[in-house]
């Protein structure tokens, strides 16, 4: 049995009828991409688009940081978010250079630092 590249047979039929579709406008296209500044770019008749590398993708962009820890006080009530609870607690240290919060969970005197952006 010979081996068919079922894939460049497709593309290559959708490619020969997207063509015969837009033959009628052919001359509308053309006078368009003259006006843009675009060159018409026609592919060989009967023949796939060669398929190009996928964009890579780069670093993501760095995100400012959310919430701020020098907005709260020692001896402060806060809530803070941990997982899918939220907790009442109380601020016992703050550390503005990492942007940290040690706080004391009301509930079991638990002490926990946390990101200033999960507390409120």
């Amino acid at each position: 049995m010979a081996n068919v590249d079922l894939n460049g047979a497709i593309r290559g039929l959708v490619a020969a009828e997207v063509e015969r579709a837009l033959e009628p406008y052919r001359l509308m296209l053309d006078r368009l991409a003259s006006v843009i500044g675009a060159k018409p770019e026609r592919a060989a008749p009967g023949r796939a688009p060669k398929a190009g590398a996928a964009p890579r993708r780069g670093p993501k962009p760095a995100r400012a940081g959310k919430g701020d820890a020098s907005k709260f006080q020692e001896g402060q009530a806060v809530r803070y978010r941990q997982g899918r609870g939220e907790f009442e607690a109380t601020v016992l240290a703050i550390d503005t250079e990492r942007n940290v919060v040690t706080v004391e969970r009301a509930k079991d005197g638990k002490k926990v630092e946390r990101p200033a952006a999960k507390i409120y």
